[in-house]
């Protein structure tokens, strides 16, 4: 079982822990995804590690089942979870993990644009993005995913992509693998359970996680968070609101930027 080659960052040594699910990307960022709310979460008492949820990658395709329940010995020895964060991917990871034995050890859960449900349109363009790195397109593959994860209603044409030829087999395992990890999804379930607080972030204008692909359960403390005009980077596109509502919906403490 695949479980010792999990990456991380880390930042702050708080008494409370934060661990956050990074999304698919070609290659991994260190973290910087999630950059907007790192230093309100260290502020506040957060030690805060992100995972790079593709590290622990099987050589070929396998269930998210089976994906997150390795990623579940790895979370599990961290003890308790104060903050479990998720991003696209990450999030899926931590909804099925909701509906593991980890649950007990987490106390809220931030999901941004995380699908709960697959339909047929998130399907569809995961899936060309997963089949074009593939067959070897991976210029063609980010230009799509550049594209994807704008709003609808804005979208800036991508340039050329410089890509480095040492890494590209690496990256497009890591698209094509990991996009395929979502065909299919049905969630609901796992999370619906989650006895904690839970906040699902999604973009209004987003072309791939939308609200029917959200899921949250309305008569526990969950609560979805439309952003306006958004896309699938809610932190990019919206990062006073998202932290504004994680402190009033999570309570946890955060400054919110003037």
């Amino acid at each position: 079982m695949q479980t010792s080659n999990a990456v991380s960052s880390q930042w702050g040594d708080g008494h409370q822990l934060a661990v956050v699910m990074s999304p698919v990307m070609p290659l991994w960022d260190k973290g910087q995804f999630f950059q907007p709310m790192i230093a309100p979460l260290v502020e506040a008492g957060y030690r805060v590690v992100v995972f790079d949820t593709l590290s622990l990658l099987a050589d070929e395709s396998e269930s998210l089942e089976d994906f997150s329940r390795r990623w579940m010995h790895v979370l599990s020895d961290l003890g308790h979870i104060d903050l479990l964060v998720g991003s696209a991917l990450g999030g899926a990871v931590v909804q099925a993990l909701l509906g593991s034995r980890l649950a007990p050890h987490v106390s809220n859960v931030l999901l941004l644009s995380s699908p709960a449900l697959a339909d047929g349109i998130l399907d569809g363009r995961l899936g060309k993005m997963a089949d074009l790195a593939l067959l070897g397109d991976l210029e063609q593959a980010l230009q799509l995913l550049d594209q994807l994860v704008q709003p609808a209603t804005r979208i800036h044409p991508c340039g050329p992509i410089d890509i480095d030829q040492a890494s590209a087999a690496l990256q497009a395992r890591r698209l094509h693998l990991g996009f395929r990890l979502l065909n299919r999804l049905d969630l609901r379930q796992a999370s619906h359970n989650f006895p904690g607080a839970l906040l699902t972030v999604y973009g209004e204008q987003s072309q791939l996680v939308r609200s029917i692909n959200v899921h949250i359960n309305e008569q526990a403390r969950h609560y979805r968070l439309p952003i306006p005009d958004g896309g699938m980077r809610p932190l990019l596109d919206a990062p006073a609101l998202v932290i504004r509502t994680v402190r009033d919906h999570l309570g946890i403490n955060l400054e919110v930027a003037a």
